[in-house]
């Protein structure tokens, strides 16, 4: 039996809510202590500590989203590769390795759950809002759900906690078993159709909930973690009822999402940009502008006051078809000019990235200028388009809006259902439908013909396509189990020489690296390792780590 060590201490989650709980309990002396019937037997500061709960949502700059793991697969190259060196070249280890924080903070919010799960007898209804409190169940069913998840498709299987357990019951520590993929999913998939019963489909009626979990975000999810479960890592032996229930799953989501007025947006650089967009389905709030760490300042090119961290690979730029034709730009008869790269692109493409000799807040974008990177970065000479108001001037500070960072949104839906249909059935009218809705929206030609395996290429490309620089990448390579192929190999940007008669060239920037052996599966953290170390002598670590 192979076991882990988990330790928080009760005051310690209590402690979270003392920020988040009401104004009543901030006039008391500091050593006062809120006690757990104080915190749950008011609605207002039960909500403050369900509030909490959901600090630990992945956004646009937190370790793990698009701003690093874009960096570790074939999407982007970090500039100074502080955050996905180490997947990149193979030296991270079980002590020092990116996503290590995870383990401990969703386990920590997933105690804080349980927690409230534990004292939901204690919360009291609100005579104005009668479903205010079943609400908040649902809304912590979901996020455990969505936490145990984050951990699953990261570390396989994890410890499988869905109760309150007291670590001071037992002074050497509560030890618990390392559950299965199968347990964990299982669990997974009960939470959100528990949750789902208990929320609102959508917060129309209530604007000001946004972000809260409902039950359009409980079905969605329910598809998402369905089509991992039955995607080859999680599922070696393609088991076809796992596709089946996919299927079924993705499906549901995907009409409940449309009902509900969850449509494909007319422009899709919009979905990015505007706070409230009707193809978002969840979302957080995204970091500002200015400033280290500023959505703008990161991503910009230089010559827009920008640092250019974040810079697109030209293995990325290289699969954006050709939109009159619908061909990639490897076929003969696509209508590519080597000349003229950037020329006739899908139209996602330039709503994606900025590319040399592309017009970007009244200046012409040159990498051998202004827009050159600074000494010791590593670039390609491309940049991110997606996430960036026009409007923003980082020189004056000013021209900035509030942004979301967009977790879960209509497209992926489509992309979703169109995928597990097609393995669970075979090539349809209902996935071509699907398929073809993305790329009609884009302006991109629809897809017809071929048998299942060039059908599932195509579902792939427009994954990449559609959702590039969204934290889907990284995740869909591994359960695909093909990041040995695309991660595993030289990453090139470009290169620019002459005037008028342009010279393009893409030298290598980098060897990347992904051992099939290991790095399917993140490490444990050695920490953890280290707690069991002589408790428990049959505690194993992922394979090869």
């Amino acid at each position: 039996m192979r076991t882990f060590l988990l330790k928080t201490g009760i005051a310690a989650v209590l402690a979270l809510c003392v920020t988040a709980c009401g104004k009543n309990y901030l006039d008391r002396k500091p050593s006062d202590l809120i006690t757990e019937k104080e915190v749950f037997s008011n609605i207002e500061n039960a909500e403050g500590f369900v509030n909490n709960i959901y600090t630990s949502l992945p956004n646009i700059f937190k370790p793990g989203a698009a701003w690093g793991l874009s960096s570790a697969t074939d999407e982007t190259n970090q500039a100074n590769d502080s955050y996905a060196g180490s997947f990149n070249t193979g030296s991270m280890s079980p002590s020092n390795f990116p996503l290590q924080s995870w383990w401990g903070d969703y386990f920590g919010k997933i105690r804080a759950c349980n927690k409230f799960l534990a004292q939901y007898s204690l919360v009291p209804e609100d005579p104005n809002y009668p479903q205010r409190r079943s609400r908040l169940k649902g809304e912590v069913l979901l996020l455990r759900a969505f936490y145990y998840f984050e951990l699953m498709r990261s570390f396989g299987g994890v410890p499988l906690l869905l109760e309150e357990k007291n670590p001071f019951d037992n002074p050497s520590g509560i030890y618990f078993k390392r559950n299965s993929i199968d347990e964990v999913t299982a669990a997974v998939i009960k939470d959100l159709q528990d949750a789902a019963a208990l929320l609102p489909v959508t917060y129309n009626e209530r604007p000001s909930n946004w972000g809260r979990a409902s039950k359009m975000i409980a079905m969605a999810l329910e598809g998402r973690v369905r089509l991992f479960y039955a995607s080859p890592l999680f599922n070696p032996g393609n088991t076809a009822g796992r596709w089946e229930a996919a299927a079924v799953a993705c499906r549901a989501a995907l009409d409940t999402a449309i009902a509900n007025g969850y449509t494909l947006n007319d422009n899709y650089s919009d979905i990015f940009t505007q706070y409230f967009n009707r193809e978002v389905i969840w979302s957080r709030g995204a970091p500002g502008a200015f400033g280290d760490g500023g959505i703008d300042r990161e991503m910009n090119p230089r010559s827009a006051n920008g640092y250019g961290n974040i810079t697109p690979l030209q293995e990325l730029v290289d699969d954006y078809e050709m939109k009159a034709t619908g061909l990639p730009i490897t076929d003969p008869v696509s209508g590519y000019s080597a000349q003229r790269p950037y020329d006739g692109r899908d139209p996602r493409f330039y709503a994606t990235i900025l590319y040399p000799g592309c017009s970007w807040k009244g200046k012409v974008l040159d990498p051998n200028g202004a827009d050159a990177p600074r000494s010791g970065q590593i670039a390609t000479n491309y940049w991110p388009r997606k996430y960036l108001l026009p409007s923003v001037d980082l020189f004056a500070g000013t021209g900035a809006s509030d942004r979301k960072w967009v977790l879960i949104r209509t497209a992926e839906l489509y992309l979703n259902y169109a995928e597990a249909q097609n393995e669970a059935a075979g090539p349809s009218g209902d996935v071509y439908n699907a398929l073809n809705a993305i790329r009609s929206r884009a302006g991109m030609p629809a897809y017809s013909g071929g048998d299942q395996a060039t059908l599932r290429a195509k579902i792939r490309h427009e994954r990449r396509i559609e959702l590039a620089l969204e934290d889907h990448r990284f995740w869909d390579v591994r359960r695909w189990k093909i990041a040995e192929v695309v991660d595993n190999k030289e990453v090139h940007g470009v290169a620019v020489s002459g005037t008028g008669n342009i010279t393009y060239t893409y030298p290598v920037i980098r060897k990347r690296v992904f051992d099939p052996a290991k790095n399917y599966w993140l490490p444990i953290p050695q920490s953890e390792i280290d707690k069991v170390s002589g408790q428990n002598p049959e505690f194993r670590q992922n394979p090869g780590w």
